[in-house]
């Protein structure tokens, strides 16, 4: 597909709208100014001078993310803000991979090869030729486990799945009046764990896969001690912390020398003069050699790295699945000084809007950082104009403000604890009286109750008003 770039240029490419995105069905007709006639349809405005965080809850299985991901289109597609009325900047923190997806995928293709044709597919999706080439290598047996991996956000390819039969008449593509689409992205790994372009496959042809790291200067001594684990109470933590912070030394290779100079300095000071082994020194040894094998740290000289690169010209994902070899501490430093970046540096550069998704955000939560981390992006996100999409399943010890921050809410089938439904009737005037939980009568019912109730639920809107919706699919897989 073609994307609209530049100033004035923008022009409607779904059923959004400029500022508004198409987030999908009611039960009840009402009037739409826009179109001056009754419609179930429903569009959300996305307002400059507000917050516009959306929490997406419920259990798995529900489409949370099929959700989330369906709004982050229409977000790309239908928000230009700033003079230059340029797109946003989109960056999404992706957690898994799923192997049955693939699969699920390639079934569906060759049935509606067999059964509509390939003129009728042809005609429907815009990547024939590289989908045949990619179900080749899902059946060679040599690419097994190096293809057929793919994330919940692979934007690159249409989703063919939205050609299923959804009842006896409709596809779900038809229900909304929507068709498949791939979107450009930008997939950053970390020490990928397979060959790039295998994973750039798996992605879609819209795909650009780099491996990249950060700079140590982008670090401050609490992300390093986090990092390597240093106790902050040693005299050895305080000489690395006066180098690395006060006289920015951050270089590993430096850091010895400069640790050493301080050290000196604190001898002389003192008066002190030291006749054993400075095992002080020793500590700080070690945190230079420590640093140096942790992979996802390069100096500059090693050319851009992950903030250099994150752009709105591209929908930007950031891969924490198995694709990269990370630990949970680096993940969290990474996504702390991306959501610094984006709320201190990136305004500076461009006059646009920011939106930041993470899927499973209680992964990000574990610990008081991350809730720190959360909160400040709820804060100050307004100012800068950097919105915040979460999923989870549970609110249960996340921090406050992602409920009481929340612009809007989407519950997909229903809630998974009692206490979140306490929670949401404080915070949400008539949810009480719009809400239903869904309760099965047997074991047999379970499955067809999720079947019925997938992508369905409840859209609050500004916390004022809640109904039942069904949601919008996702034009990408």
């Amino acid at each position: 597909m073609e994307y609209v770039e530049g100033a004035g240029t923008w022009e409607p490419m779904t059923k959004g709208r400029l500022g508004e995105i198409y987030i999908g069905r009611g039960t009840k007709s009402i009037y739409d100014p826009a179109s001056n006639r009754n419609t179930l349809d429903r569009w959300l405005k996305i307002d400059p001078e507000d917050a516009n965080h959306i929490l997406f809850l419920g259990p798995s299985g529900f489409q949370k993310t099929t959700t989330m991901k369906a709004f982050l289109q229409e977000i790309w597609l239908n928000t230009r803000w700033g003079r230059n009325m340029e797109p946003p900047l989109i960056i999404i923190f992706e957690r898994k991979y799923d192997r049955a997806k693939a699969q699920l995928v390639k079934r569906t293709f060759w049935e509606l090869l067999d059964k509509r044709g390939e003129g009728w597919l042809r005609a429907r999706i815009e990547h024939f030729e590289q989908w045949l080439l990619y179900l080749q290598l899902l059946e060679h047996p040599g690419f097994a486990g190096q293809v057929g991996l793919m994330g919940d956000f692979a934007l690159g390819w249409e989703n063919i799945l939205a050609f299923r039969k959804y009842d006896k008449e409709r596809m779900l593509a038809s229900i909304f009046d929507i068709y498949p689409m791939s979107f450009p992205i930008r997939r950053f790994v970390f020490n990928p764990t397979r060959k790039v372009n295998y994973i750039a496959l798996d992605s879609g042809p819209e795909t650009e896969v780099i491996s990249t790291f950060l700079h140590y200067d982008r670090l401050d001594f609490d992300d390093v001690s986090r990092l390597i684990n240093i106790n902050p109470n040693t005299i050895y933590a305080q000489l690395v912390r006066t180098a690395w912070d006060d006289e920015k030394i951050r270089d590993p290779d430096m850091l010895m020398a400069e640790a050493k100079r301080i050290y000196d300095e604190m001898l002389t000071l003192l008066e002190v003069e030291n006749k054993k082994p400075p095992t002080s020194l020793w500590g700080v040894y070690n945190v230079a050699k420590n640093l140096k094998k942790i992979k996802i740290l390069q100096k500059p000289s090693k050319g851009p790295d992950l903030l250099d690169q994150l752009n709105n010209d591209k929908i930007n994902v950031i891969d924490f699945s198995q694709n990269s070899d990370l630990t949970e501490r680096q993940k969290m430093v990474i996504f702390k000084k991306v959501v610094e970046w984006a709320l201190e540096e990136w305004p500076k550069k461009k006059e646009t809007a920011v939106f930041i998704a993470g899927d499973e955000i209680q992964n990000y939560m574990r610990n008081r950082w991350g809730k720190e981390i959360v909160s400040k992006l709820f804060r100050e996100g307004r100012s800068n104009q950097v919105n915040f999409f979460v999923a989870t399943q549970y609110l249960h010890n996340l921090p406050d403000e992602i409920v009481y921050g929340a612009s809007h809410i989407a519950i997909l089938g229903t809630l998974a604890s009692a206490d979140d439904y306490a929670l949401l009737k404080k915070v949400v005037p008539d949810f009480d009286v719009s809400f239903e939980r869904i309760v099965a009568t047997s074991p047999e019912e379970v499955n067809e109750l999720k079947k019925k109730y997938r992508g369905k639920g409840y859209f609050i809107y500004n916390k004022f008003f809640t109904e039942r919706i069904h949601f919008r699919p996702s034009q990408t897989l």
